[in-house]
């Protein structure tokens, strides 16, 4: 057990160490490329040759099996909805040294219980992130898809009023209530500002949230691009689109609550109505009061 323990810490402080070095290699070389010929203190070369020393075999050993994982992959595309500014490594570490926590806290207080306890912790420390992070994207989603139809209106209004695309999202963002839809949008403008094309910027936005709406709104605007179609028009259709989809949603819901009502009405409801009407009746029953009396 304590050899089981001994290995996922070492390999917790392994991989946070890598996230941190590789944080702290890639803020020297953003920090360089920024001042280029601003004069570099004493060292500086050194350390970069020191760092790229240190991480060259350990990225050649683990960022080929990083890139075959599909959960490090669905990981790292969590993160990114969330925009957590944080390393692959680190995170991975902090999930092993939850499930330690988790496991050592289980093996000192239900050990003498039974060890199937102590698996399960194991278990629950390594997932807690995901599911903190999972709660966490179904809200950030919820309010997305909650918000685009006000969204999808300013946008059209701006567009109708003769403004392009990008200045319409710069003065929506600038100007309105923020929500969480302006701040993908936000996402989008500053990858068009670094150079990215506006097409390639929506596609990234739809494949990270994945959501119905978001697909139709970038489909409408590439195509828009596309075919040379005014994109006032195409907003137009996409805010009556949303619009009615609103409502459509808003009756599909209405519909729901009778039947999920229905549960609570039976188990919950129902018999206290008739525990309230039936009960002294049977009670009266029980004692002998209803029964008729011979003469």
């Amino acid at each position: 057990m304590f050899v089981v323990i001994f290995i996922l810490v070492a390999s917790s402080v392994f991989l946070i160490g890598s996230g941190l070095f590789i944080q702290i290699k890639t803020f020297l070389r953003l920090r360089e490329e920024a001042d280029p010929d601003k004069k570099k203190p004493a060292g500086f070369s050194l350390q970069g040759e020191v760092l790229n020393r240190a991480l060259k075999p350990f990225a050649f050993i683990i960022n080929p099996v990083y890139k075959r994982l599909t959960y490090l992959n669905k990981l790292k595309h969590q993160a990114e909805i969330l925009r957590i500014e944080m390393n692959l490594f680190v995170l991975v570490g902090l999930k092993i040294f939850f499930s330690i926590l988790f496991g050592a806290l289980a093996y000192i207080f239900l050990r003498h219980i039974s060890p199937l306890y102590v698996i399960f912790a194991f278990f629950i420390g390594f997932f807690l992130l995901d599911f903190l992070m999972w709660k966490k994207i179904r809200k950030k989603k919820e309010d997305i898809v909650r918000c685009f139809p006000e969204t999808v209106d300013l946008l059209h209004m701006c567009i109708s009023a003769g403004a392009d695309l990008i200045s319409t999202i710069r003065w929506v963002i600038e100007k309105s209530i923020y929500n969480p839809f302006m701040e993908q949008l936000g996402i989008v403008l500053s990858e068009v500002q670094v150079g990215k094309p506006r097409s390639e910027a929506l596609k990234d936005m739809s494949k990270r949230l994945q959501l119905s709406d978001i697909s139709s709104f970038t489909r409408i605007i590439v195509l828009a691009e596309r075919m040379g179609t005014p994109i006032e028009e195409a907003f137009k259709n996409l805010s009556d689109d949303t619009r009615n989809q609103r409502f459509q949603n808003g009756e599909r819901v209405a519909i729901k609550a009778s039947l999920k009502i229905l549960f609570p009405l039976v188990f919950c409801i129902l018999p206290a109505i008739m525990i309230i009407v039936a009960g002294p009746i049977i009670i009266k029953f029980s004692q002998g009061d209803m029964l008729p009396t011979s003469f």
